[in-house]
């Protein structure tokens, strides 16, 4: 299930827009594909015949990996994956199959059947930190510059391009969206450009979740602002 949404956001950030939900597989069936499959001539081939790019693939008896690079993330991305996973799974019967695409050399999201169990195939989110928080913060009205995350702190550059009326609910929107892609780090900033210079705010992690707990009372007290 979490797997099903973490897709759902990535297909979102592809420019494909959808309500919170389960994924449906509409005209997808599994056991055509499975037959399909049969006396595959080559995973990588097959791959590439379904619009791959760059395939590559290893496999043992335990396990198969492909990875591959495909040409957009949309609404084709997720029957891709199950057909190759497919494809793979007929050619060497391998206990897992694990496909991961790569959207310009970027990993994007990858998919593991365990024993030939289509039914609960698992997704996973396997972006960059810096990437997977580029591309969740473009739902803001933003241009980003640079991300940088490290063991202590995530940093973000950024031109806020919205209303002034939406700032305050917009920065402490995004801190958190920052926190949620790189929990590990102690502390966010977030640098807003402008022509006159910059303003960077930073939060340490505790206060970022007491502000969206509704535990702090005035969240200007916990920010700590330099000017550049």
């Amino acid at each position: 299930m979490k797997g099903k949404v973490v897709l759902f956001l990535i297909l979102l950030l592809g420019g494909y827009l959808y309500a919170t939900g389960h994924i449906e597989f509409n005209d997808f069936d599994i056991d055509s594909l499975r037959e399909k499959a049969e006396g595959s001539p080559g995973v990588e081939r097959e791959a590439l015949s379904l619009g791959a790019e760059r395939v590559s693939v290893s496999s043992s008896p335990n396990e198969t990996l492909v990875r591959l690079g495909v040409p957009a993330i949309d609404g084709n991305l997720t029957n891709l994956l199950y057909a190759v996973a497919g494809k793979a799974y007929r050619a060497n019967h391998s206990e897992v199959v694990r496909v991961e695409a790569y959207y310009l050399g970027e990993p994007i999201v990858a998919l593991t059947v365990r024993n030939g169990d289509f039914e609960n195939a698992e997704f996973e989110d396997i972006r960059r930190p810096e990437f997977r928080i580029e591309t969740d913060l473009g739902l803001f009205d933003v241009v980003i510059h640079d991300v940088s995350v490290t063991n202590e702190s995530a940093s973000v550059s950024l031109e806020y391009l919205a209303d002034r009326d939406g700032f305050w609910k917009d920065y402490f929107a995004m801190s958190l969206v920052v926190l949620e892609d790189a929990p590990w780090v102690g502390s966010v900033s977030i640098t807003y450009l402008t022509e006159n210079g910059s303003v960077t705010m930073t939060m340490g992690v505790g206060d970022i979740v007491g502000i969206h707990a509704g535990e702090i009372e005035d969240p200007s007290a916990v920010i700590k602002i330099e000017r550049g």
